[in-house]
């Protein structure tokens, strides 16, 4: 795991310049939530150096033949998550908010929103995943799916400003981290951490943006940790979690709660460029 953190942190650091320039040259910019018009799809260069980091490590290992073998299951839902949330920044839009107003847009309106899309699509890359990677009866499948998808949004819905879903996803790495060590899982988590660590300052300083290209990788990654590291009730009680926060977002603001707890308020504003 450190060795594929190490190695995706160092690709970041060659890559994050000529990436956010890239995005930038391609139209990819969009205005923060100041107003500011800033690179957006960073979460590109952050996924891309997270499955080098995977690949390069497993290929290494595989030809010593004295290390344990690095899992990648992880990838395919970890880029593809990636891929779908690219396509809802770059096409999506505002209409339509939060899970209720996707499906209400589609069972009302029959029409289809990248939203949308992109949660089906996250949905259908977690249970592929998980058909492969665990063992079980068809309704913990689903569960496990379910977890990682919802996962994927929350990260997605914390998101609306600077470092504060890559925060959350390094205190979530720490908490794994000894859980899961030797999970399949694990070392697509340490590449993604070894990303953001050097992705955050840029990301703080709002000269980038990850958007849902950034968001939902990370959080899907999470919750394929906690798939494959606890059991199955505490994966039980951690998608009702994950559903409590979710209908808590459809009339609430999560940045208003946040703003209203000294410890969280004070946690989001670390290294946060000051108005």
């Amino acid at each position: 795991m450190l060795i594929c953190g190490i190695i995706a942190a160092l690709f970041t650091l060659l890559a994050k310049k000529t990436g956010l320039r890239f995005l930038e040259t391609s139209g990819l910019v969009k205005r923060n939530y100041a107003g500011k018009p800033v690179p957006t799809s960073a979460g590109i260069i952050l996924v891309l150096a997270a499955s080098f980091a995977v690949t390069i490590t497993a290929t290494c290992f595989a030809a010593s033949k004295t290390d344990p073998e690095i899992s990648l299951t992880g990838l395919p839902l970890v880029m593809g998550s990636c891929f779908v949330g690219f396509i809802d920044d770059v096409y999506g839009s505002h209409d339509s908010k939060g899970l209720r107003g996707h499906l209400q847009a589609f069972l009302k309106e029959r029409r289809i929103t990248t939203g949308l899309q992109k949660a089906v699509g996250i949905w259908l890359l977690a249970a592929f995943t998980v058909i492969l990677s665990t063992e079980g009866p068809r309704a913990v499948f689903i569960l496990d799916a379910t977890l990682i998808s919802l996962a994927a949004n929350v990260m997605n819905l914390l998101d609306f400003r600077p470092g504060r879903s890559m925060k959350a996803f390094l205190v979530f790495f720490a908490c794994l981290a000894p859980l899961g060590r030797s999970s399949s899982a694990g070392p697509i988590c340490a590449g993604l951490a070894g990303a953001v660590l050097i992705g955050l300052r840029d990301d703080l300083a709002e000269r980038s943006m990850m958007g849902d290209s950034g968001a939902n990788p990370l959080g899907a990654a999470l919750g394929f940790w906690a798939t494959v590291s606890f059991s199955l009730p505490v994966r039980a009680f951690l998608l009702l979690s994950l559903i409590g926060i979710h209908v808590y977002s459809e009339r609430n603001s999560l940045s208003t709660a946040i703003s209203k707890s000294p410890i969280l308020s004070f946690l989001d504003g670390l290294g946060r460029v000051r108005k």
